[in-house]
Order: structure tokens, then C-alpha cells, then sequence
């Protein structure tokens, strides 16, 4: 909702032919589609009998089956999530393209032999890590990174996937988006595994691995969410919604709303607390203003 209260327009650049070259634009609006669609997932079903031939089963056939159908509900259900909000990280890559061009162009004039980088991910991360390593960062960000790198170094050793980046973080603020981009990349390309159901396997006892696959996929999201309120927090133009000016219209509490939706409550709403940008969460807050 954050980024629907923003309702900013940024014109998207692409080098091209020696120079920047304008490509269309983009806007929060679509980033906020993404992220509302992940957020409203409750569960992905699955039918197990969609393919199966016999009528009558003996009792543990559909056990199983059922069985097997939760498994693949509880992976897939945050996998869907995770590729909503790797989606909407992808759109504010490019929100963040004008930054871009900006700073590379300044930079350049000091330092000629500049690096370009070619791809929007590339061009985000160096503006966080190049010209904005001093911003402050979602609170409890740096801890939530540094459990995000324990968990794919298990990944890694289990699985015995391929990461394009050292497992040791190098203190760049991007670090964090790259354990994310690696992920995705996984998924992407199919090496993410599609684990086996624990309660028919090894595991039955301690499924060791889909907590690691689960826990792993949480950290991906909430890393991948954090790094958009980074480059939101850079890129952004101020408040331009029609909703903003309406809930500031409000007679009884318009004052007390615009000082707590703030650009600063970029950086904390990811944390539960009283105030919150859904409808549910204001009401409850203007029953307990309208108490005092």
C-alpha cells in the first residue's frame, strides 16, 4: 500500500548507441500489484487425484496422496510468494534506472574509465553500494541478511547448487540482493529442487530438509521486500496519491496520520506495530484516538 500512497512515475533508461536512451516508464503502481498478489496468497492447492485412473483405493493410497498434496502446498505456496515479490523487485530495478543515469553520467565526467553496468539489478546495486553505502537500512535488515547467508550455505551444501558470489558477506549493502538474484536464478532456471514429501521418505521423523527449504525461502522474501524499501527509499518522488490527500483530509486525524505515514516509516513497516497501512489496522488506531 505503501507504494499505491506513492503513486510515482519514473521514465525507464537503457544505454544504447554510446548514450541513454529512454524505454518506456514505470511506476509503483505496478509494484504494488506484485506485492498485494503475494501478500493475499493464503495456499496453493494442488489435486492429487487430477491423474489417477482407479475409482477405489485401498486406505493408504490416498493417505498418501493427501499426504503428498499438503507437502507440495507447503513449498509451493511460498515458492508463488517468493516469485511475486522477486517480480516486483524486477520492477523496481527499473524504477531506479533514472538514478542510474544520473549518477553514472556525473561520475563519469570525474572517472572515464567507469564501469558501465549493463543490466538493471546491476545498476541498483551499485547506486546502494557507489553513491548511497551511507542510507539508512530497514530495521533489523543487516541481521536478517546475515541469517539469509547461513541458510544458503546449507542450501549450498546440501543441495550442491552453484552460487555466483563467495557465501562470505563482503559488507556491501547489495549483499544481501545478490543471495536474492542467485536464488531466483535457481528457480528460474529449474536447479531449485522440488523436495520429496518427509513423511514417506528418510525423514519422516525430522524433515530437516524442507525446514531448510521453507526457512530458506522465507528469508529470500523478506530480503527481496527490504531491498525494495531500500531503493524506494532513494528513488522516490514524495506522496502524489489522491489516497494520501484523502486520509490527511480526515478532520478528526488527518494530523496525527501525516506524522506517521512518512518517508522514514519506509524503513519500519515490515515491523508489527500499532499503526499500520491497512484499512483493519487504521480503524483500530482511530477507535483507540477517539477513546483518548
Amino acid at each position: 500500500m505503501f507504494c499505491e500512497l506513492l503513486e510515482n512515475t519514473h521514465t525507464v533508461y537503457k544505454y544504447s548507441n554510446k548514450k541513454f536512451r529512454e524505454e518506456g516508464s514505470t511506476h509503483t503502481a505496478n509494484i504494488a500489484k506484485w506485492l498485494r498478489l503475494a501478500s493475499q496468497i493464503e495456499s496453493v492447492e494442488m489435486n492429487p487425484f487430477r491423474y489417477e485412473e482407479a475409482h477405489l483405493y485401498c486406505e493408504p493410497v490416498p493417505e498418501k496422496l493427501d499426504s503428498d498434496a499438503n507437502h507440495n502446498t507447503a513449498i509451493i505456496t511460498p515458492l508463488t510468494q517468493f516469485i511475486y515479490i522477486a517480480n516486483a523487485l524486477e520492477e523496481t530495478y527499473r524504477f531506479t534506472s533514472f538514478l542510474y543515469k544520473t549518477h553514472y553520467e556525473r561520475i563519469k565526467m570525474e572517472i572515464p574509465k567507469l564501469e558501465r553496468k549493463r543490466n538493471y539489478s546491476a545498476q541498483a546495486s551499485w547506486l546502494i553500494d557507489d553513491v548511497f553505502s551511507k542510507i539508512d537500512v530497514p530495521t533489523h535488515y543487516n541481521h536478517i541478511v546475515d541469517n539469509f547467508l547461513s541458510l544458503a550455505k546449507k542450501y549450498q551444501s546440501h543441495f550442491n547448487v552453484t552460487f555466483d558470489i563467495e557465501l562470505q558477506n563482503n559488507g556491501n549493502l547489495s549483499y544481501g540482493l545478490s543471495l536474492v538474484r542467485n536464488i531466483r536464478n535457481h528457480i528460474a532456471h529449474a536447479i531449485f529442487p522440488i523436495i520429496e514429501n518427509p513423511e514417506y521418505t528418510f525423514e519422516f521423523s525430522n524433515p530437516q530438509t524442507k525446514r531448510l527449504i521453507l526457512y530458506l525461502l522465507s528469508h529470500a522474501s523478506r530480503v527481496a521486500a527490504m531491498n525494495i524499501q531500500i531503493f524506494l527509499g532513494i528513488a522516490n518522488d514524495g506522496f502524489k496519491s489522491d489516497g494520501y490527500i484523502c486520509l490527511l483530509d480526515d478532520p478528526d486525524h488527518g494530523d496525527k496520520i501525516e506524522s506517521l505515514i512518512t518517508l522514514e516509516y519506509l524503513n519500519t513497516l515490515h515491523i508489527e506495530q500499532e499503526f499500520g497501512l491497512n484499512e483493519s489496522a487504521q480503524w483500530q488506531l482511530r477507535s483507540k484516538w477517539e477513546e483518548s
